[in-house]
């Protein structure tokens, strides 16, 4: 009897939007308008993440002229893990956030960025969930880049941490945070800093 050829897996019931986006070539605010705009079937799974229906999105890759799945772009599951984005200009600072990182949320994706101009195109292009920015940097500073992501982004991170020396009075007097934003001084405090990571998992 020739041997049986392996069954191939079954397509994946959803895809998130991230990978949608990077098949149509495509923002993923763009994708989360697509839903809003009922282009495309969604919902959200119990831990915030918005999966997209493959039936809806395999019908779109179609008409764009694409195959209904692509080598190396795999959809993600549905319980992945959280994503974490780290903007300090300072290298030091940036290692001991990322350790915090990694110490709350061991298998964390992790990007750092020491530039918080890049950090912005990058949340919109990325989603992550949680984004944790020193205040004071060269060009644009963290709370100018705070400002522009509560008034620009479609998508929202589920935790925002500002971590900064400058004192809450200082921070006041700069203009102050937005109200979602939670504020640690620096040096970060492990214990209450993991603590707030912990919370969103």
């Amino acid at each position: 009897m020739p041997p049986q050829s392996p069954t191939p897996p079954a397509p994946p019931a959803t895809y998130s939007t991230a990978y949608v986006a990077r098949r149509l070539g495509i923002s993923i605010p763009t994708v989360q308008r697509w839903v809003d705009a009922g282009r495309l079937k969604a919902w959200k799974t119990p831990g915030g993440h918005r999966r997209i229906d493959a039936a809806s999105a395999d019908a779109l890759f179609a008409a764009q002229g694409l195959e209904a799945s692509a080598p190396g772009l795999e959809a993600e599951p549905a319980d992945r893990l959280l994503s974490v984005m780290v903007v300090d200009d300072s290298a030091l600072d940036r290692e001991l956030l990322a350790a915090l990182v990694t110490d709350a949320l061991p298998g964390a994706e992790l990007s750092v960025f020491d530039s918080a101009i890049q950090a912005l195109v990058a949340i919109g292009q990325a989603a992550p969930d949680i984004v944790i920015t020193d205040i004071r940097m060269p060009d644009m500073n963290g709370l100018e880049m705070l400002r522009q992501l509560a008034s620009q982004c479609v998508v929202r991170p589920r935790l925002i941490v500002a971590v900064s020396s400058l004192t809450p009075r200082q921070v006041a007097e700069l203009g102050g945070l937005p109200p979602e934003v939670h504020y640690f001084a620096k040096p970060v405090q492990a214990g209450p800093f993991i603590a707030a990571l912990r919370a969103v998992a």
